[in-house]
């Protein structure tokens, strides 16, 4: 059976990485769309949008895959949570805070898609505070299982 189980945890782990990768992509890559917005004219903006849309769905799928692979491995791989560290108790919380930003960030997009424009300036903030619980939770994922 162990090899079967090594098999299934391999499998899991790399639709965690896959995640993983997914959501380094909106992560970084809704930044640099959020930010030709500013001053994008009444003509590009829809493209943009659309873009945005596109990227938001990849980091939506990114999610879905880590939210559910995360909690197979822990239960199959390491048999639940008791002999797991600190590390992995941070990498957890800046999870939740990382999906709560990413929540955030999804409905300033909608409010500034239909003309509220005082999100325009958050985008911003919220981009970094993304990008920097990312690299919290990759950092202490690496202590949490090394």
């Amino acid at each position: 059976m162990g090899g079967k189980l090594d098999v299934i945890n391999n499998l899991l782990f790399w639709l965690h990485l896959t995640g993983l990768a997914a959501g380094g992509v909106a992560a970084f890559g809704m930044p640099i769309v959020g930010s030709r917005l500013a001053t994008a004219n009444a003509e590009t903006r829809p493209l943009l949008f659309s873009l945005g849309h596109t990227i938001t769905r990849v980091g939506q799928v990114a999610m879905g895959l880590l939210i559910i692979t995360g909690p197979l491995l822990v239960w199959l791989k390491f048999g639940g949570t008791a002999g797991l560290n600190g590390w992995f108790w941070l990498k957890m919380v800046l999870f939740v805070l990382l999906l709560a930003v990413i929540i955030t960030g999804g409905v300033f997009e909608k409010r500034l898609e239909k003309g509220d424009e005082s999100v325009l300036p958050l985008l911003p903030r919220l981009a970094v505070i993304d990008i920097v619980l990312l690299l919290g939770v990759i950092v202490s994922a690496v202590f949490a299982f090394n």
